[in-house]
């Protein structure tokens, strides 16, 4: 038998060991490319119409509305000031559908603020009352204590593979017995999409549209336990020049979610 000494021993060991381990190579994360087209323009005066349907609040199902009754106009304003400070461009949404009591169908108009920077990203106010109580949240006494900027859409973080995820909101709020809950809404513009809309059925074809494809989705963590994850809150699929062609804006436990695809427009 042969005998080895122990520096050799020391020696191969940590051969083996170096050969287990990775190499010195790195992961480069993908650049960045810029969406560079305009996806919303907010020129007071347009108009958009919309039809689809709503679903139910909590549940998420679709709301019966056996005389395809529902129809959305969006119109956009000027620029008003904001509950939140500053100013905004005003949308003003205009719904029908059966949302009165047992089915009836009604008309309800509410109005939407958006905040587009210079650089083409643009951020939604969105009412978090609903999530506040549900966790024992202090929800305040006005209105603008249960109001939070989203950044629904950042062209700036590019598409899909040259594209990058941007956090939406993240904030961390005391619930019921002091426990700490966190709500983060992340977004992406995940692809390109042709989106085929019937606002060519004058002619009776329809318009196919190519779209980029925004998701905003939530986290929340509640006593640094991770409860909810990769929750869509919305998609939009935005066409150059246009804007929102389609949207699915998903319901919470108080409010009811809605799918649209665009109509007409008067631009």
């Amino acid at each position: 038998m042969k005998n080895f000494s122990p520096l050799w021993l020391l020696f191969m060991l940590a051969a083996i060991a170096l050969a287990g381990c990775p190499g010195d190579e790195t992961t480069t994360p993908p650049t960045v490319v810029p969406i560079t087209a305009d996806l919303f323009p907010l020129t007071a005066g347009n108009g958009f119409a919309y039809t689809g349907y709503a679903t139910a609040p909590g549940s998420g199902s679709q709301i019966p509305d056996p005389t395809a009754s529902y129809r959305t106009v969006w119109t956009i304003g000027p620029n008003v000031p904001t509950p939140l400070g500053g100013t905004a461009t005003l949308v003003v949404d205009t719904t029908t559908g059966p949302f009165g009591p047992g089915g009836f169908v009604v008309t309800v108009s509410r109005n939407l603020l958006i905040q587009k920077d210079t650089a083409g990203d643009f951020f939604f106010i969105q009412t978090i009352g609903p999530f506040k109580r549900v966790f024992g949240i202090p929800v305040g006494t006005t209105a603008a204590d249960t109001l939070i900027w989203v950044a629904v859409a950042r062209p700036t973080q590019g598409v899909g593979m040259t594209g990058a995820v941007w956090t939406a909101y993240d904030s961390t709020f005391t619930g019921i017995g002091g426990t700490m809950v966190q709500l983060q809404i992340f977004g992406q513009f995940e692809a390109m999409e042709t989106i085929q809309d019937s606002t060519g059925v004058a002619s009776s074809l329809a318009k196919d549209r190519v779209t980029y494809r925004s998701r905003t989705w939530r986290k929340i963590t509640v006593g640094g336990t991770v409860v909810q994850d990769d929750a869509t809150t919305s998609q939009l699929w935005l066409a150059e020049d246009i804007g929102p062609v389609q949207m699915r804006i998903v319901e919470d436990t108080e409010n009811p979610g809605h799918f649209r695809i665009l109509t007409s427009k008067n631009f």
